[in-house]
């Protein structure tokens, strides 16, 4: 099909899957199409089409993009009377390439539909199969201009009746590392310590390592946990350290690593680990009747103060104890004769920390 079609110069960038669409197509006409030069000499005679009633949509253009990034694209061109279909789009910096038989290139950014666009029946065309690798470091402003054009022609053979559209769309891009913590941590809780953490963002990450040390320098690895691989969303993480046998204060870091193999460490975190100094090592009966005592039987390294709260499932303390035990073993017994039947935890806090959470049932 020897039809001219509007060219475009423009600049992009993109991050995961997102989308722009014309909201109010727009007819391109001699005026516009001598203003762009690139893959044609522009839409001149693709003028004369009154009022169509489709539209262009780009997909894959998200608001924010990422260095080196690849992302697909596509051009979906939907109009009901028409049966032909073509598109041009180029790129400011980066690369486009394509596996599609229907799309040619012109260089390295820019993309069109190739010597001859494809015929189809259907009131709606896609191109796809079109990438788009973002340069490796944001330039000018981080703003660039995604401008792209497309026809819906009536296949006659001529320019009167076809229907060409137009639109562009702005993103921004940002130079991201690998990993970026938000927030990394450790806590003791019966009996185990939970490591957890929080990414601000994450690029092609695989997975993060955890481990641990008794010295805070020589370090062996514990656990493995999956990445979410390429995101701008926080995400967050935890692995559970069986610690039952470690004593004194055990040092944690965190190595996160990307699908090429590169890694990166974490600050270091340490926590006190004495679970058997601070531990109730029996509780009984469980469940228990309705104002029947809670007993437990709780460990102590020295004489101190300990809390003992009764917590519902909703967070609310239902039963506190505020008591001194002795070193080595206590008995200990909490009242519920005012506690209705139900799930409830019992949480021991000591020096104003969490030191133990355990289910309780209330029948």
């Amino acid at each position: 099909m020897n039809k001219s079609f509007l060219s475009i110069t423009l600049a992009v960038l993109v991050i995961a899957i997102g989308s722009s669409a014309i909201n109010a197509p727009k007819k391109t006409n001699k005026i516009d199409g001598s203003l762009i030069a690139g893959y044609s000499a522009g839409c001149s005679c693709h003028g004369s089409a009154t009022t169509p009633g489709g539209s262009v949509v780009l997909v894959g253009i998200p608001d924010t993009v990422v260095v080196n990034q690849m992302y697909a694209l596509k051009i979906v061109i939907s109009d009901a009377v028409q049966s032909r279909w073509g598109f041009d789009m180029g790129v400011g910096s980066g690369k486009i390439t394509t596996s599609n038989p229907n799309v040619g290139l012109t260089g390295t950014r820019n993309v069109h539909h190739g010597s001859s666009a494809p015929v189809s029946a259907t009131p709606t065309y896609t191109f796809d199969s079109i990438f788009w690798t973002a340069p490796a470091t944001p330039t000018g402003t981080g703003s660039i201009k995604f401008s792209y054009a497309a026809l819906a022609a009536n296949n006659d053979g001529g320019s009167s009746g076809d229907h060409p559209y137009k639109g562009s769309f702005t993103t921004h891009i940002i130079a991201v590392t690998p990993v970026k913590l938000q927030s990394f941590d450790a806590v003791v809780l019966n009996g185990k310590v939970n490591v957890s953490w929080a990414t601000a963002t994450e690029l092609n990450t695989d997975h993060f390592e955890i481990e641990r040390s008794s010295n805070g320098k020589d370090f062996a690895f514990i656990g493995k946990v999956n990445a979410s691989g390429s995101t701008t969303t926080t995400k967050s993480y935890s692995y559970s350290d069986d610690a039952s046998k470690v004593q004194g204060k055990v040092f944690y870091r965190l190595k996160s690593v990307d699908k090429s193999g590169s890694f990166s460490y974490s600050a270091v975190v340490s926590k006190e680990v004495n679970l058997l100094a601070k531990y109730i090592t029996k509780l009984y009966p469980n469940p228990l009747r309705v104002g029947q005592d809670i007993k437990f039987i709780y460990q102590s390294d020295k004489a101190t103060n300990v809390t003992f709260q009764l917590v519902s499932v909703l967070g609310k303390k239902v039963c506190v104890s505020n008591t001194t035990v002795v070193a080595g073993s206590n008995t200990m017994s909490l009242s519920n004769n005012k506690v209705s039947s139900g799930a409830y935890h019992l949480n021991v806090t000591v020096d104003n920390a969490l030191v133990q959470s355990l289910p309780v049932v209330i029948e």
